[in-house]
């Protein structure tokens, strides 16, 4: 299994698409109908149109599960600009892809202080737990895992799944599927926020490896950082991971490249856990 993460548009999901979601729990040919009217994108309007000819009333059961699951696709992970005619797809921008073990894997390394990332069986154990009851207080990770914060007002597992997964909680105002995005607001604070954890990684290795100081501790920072385009040979840092450790510097690389991306476009963040290897990138 695969995940992928996506910039979004901040005002077409708060504006459009949760209200649609919300309302196409119980009155998903009103949904559609209404949504319709706010696109400009012809691919979507066409899925709409199907839907709407065999529609029963009723919420998202009512309607065809392939084109649903289509047009929810493409409203979610393409980036969608308001034109004269309605919102349509933008030009596309690049995603981020990983198998989804691994990219939990960096995401718990630079977020959770005590996530023991040297320890294979007991880092696993820490991600199978994670996978199936995300944290809220993980940055980054929870939204890997598909955790929604801010809470939605609809179950996010009936409205797209890939896995299976979710729980929708109204009373504890908990929600997670195989889908979850993040505002541009709290990207934003991730992104302020990201330096300071970073660091904090790198003096913890240097304390694991019991080493008086880390020779390539900035030029690693400054990679992760964007302001190096290519990280340094690896001679000490991460050194007692083993083989994918210079793999895991450059890959961090790459994450954290995406997520500073979308704070400085100031975009939202989606993420979807894919059925496979098939990713649309």
């Amino acid at each position: 299994m695969d995940v992928v993460l996506r910039p979004i548009s901040d005002r077409f999901f708060h504006e459009h698409l949760l209200p649609f979601f919300q309302r196409a729990m119980g009155d998903a040919p009103g949904a559609l109908e209404s949504l319709q009217e706010q696109l400009g994108d012809g691919q979507a309007r066409m899925l709409c149109e199907r839907m709407l000819s065999t529609a029963l009333p009723g919420g998202v059961g009512s309607v065809d599960a392939d084109p649903w699951a289509d047009l929810v696709d493409r409203l979610v992970f393409l980036h969608w600009t308001e034109g004269p005619a309605g919102w349509e797809v933008g030009e596309a921008e690049a995603g981020y892809a990983d198998g989804w073990d691994e990219a939990l894997h960096l995401a718990l390394m630079v977020e959770e202080a005590d996530y023991p990332y040297w320890d294979a069986r007991g880092s696993r154990d820490v991600r199978d737990r994670f996978r199936f009851r995300p944290r809220e207080d993980v940055g980054l990770a929870s939204l890997l895992a598909g955790l929604w914060e801010p809470f939605p007002e609809f179950p996010p597992d009936q409205v797209f799944t890939t896995q299976g997964r979710g729980e929708y909680s109204p009373g504890t105002r908990y929600a997670f599927a195989d889908w979850a995005w993040r505002p541009a607001k709290k990207v934003a604070h991730w992104q302020v926020n990201l330096p300071r954890k970073l660091e904090r990684l790198l003096t913890r290795e240097q304390a694991r490896m019991k080493l008086p100081s880390l020779p390539e501790k900035e030029e690693v920072l400054a990679y992760w950082l964007g302001k190096q385009p290519q990280p340094p040979p690896l001679t000490v840092a991460f050194s007692g991971l083993g083989p994918r450790a210079a793999n895991w510097i450059r890959e961090l690389g790459a994450l954290t490249a995406h997520l500073r991306g979308a704070a400085l476009a100031k975009q939202g963040l989606a993420a979807l856990v894919t059925k496979g290897s098939g990713v649309r990138i």
